[in-house]
């Protein structure tokens, strides 16, 4: 299974001169915990929930930018990528999410840890289900 198979594609995102207000908005009226923020369509960072916490704490302010409280070391996967390379990546970034990029650096969707572990609870379930008929 890979990442095409799990990932939303057309992910809801944000650029970067946008109010990290209006982002924190945009992310509770779609029950989001993470935004991709592009510029042209290319990532060019993530927002998380945590980052506007963070921010809220050091006096989230009106008029501060998404691109002050974002972070710019964003992992991204491409579509083929096998979920449990996405999964490692995760693991190892201590990361929620990740921005799925065609072969132009395009967003072309956005996997998160809860998409890879109702893949992974379905696959068990398959299996199970298959020890059980045999």
């Amino acid at each position: 299974m890979v990442v095409r198979d799990r990932m939303s594609a057309y992910p809801v995102t944000i650029e970067p001169a946008a109010s990290a207000l209006a982002a924190l908005g945009l992310m509770q009226y779609h029950h989001l915990r993470h935004l991709p923020v592009v510029d042209g369509g290319a990532v060019v960072g993530i927002l998380a929930e945590r980052d506007l916490l963070l921010a809220a704490s050091r006096h989230l302010h009106a008029g501060m930018e998404v691109a002050e409280v974002m972070s710019r070391n964003v992992v991204t996967v491409a579509p083929e990528t096998p979920l449990t390379e996405a999964a490692r990546l995760m693991a190892t970034h201590s990361i929620g999410s990740l921005p799925v990029v065609d072969d132009t650096a395009q967003i072309v969707g956005i996997i998160t840890e809860s998409d890879i572990f109702r893949a992974f609870a379905d696959l068990a379930s398959e299996a199970r289900e298959v020890g059980d008929a045999g």
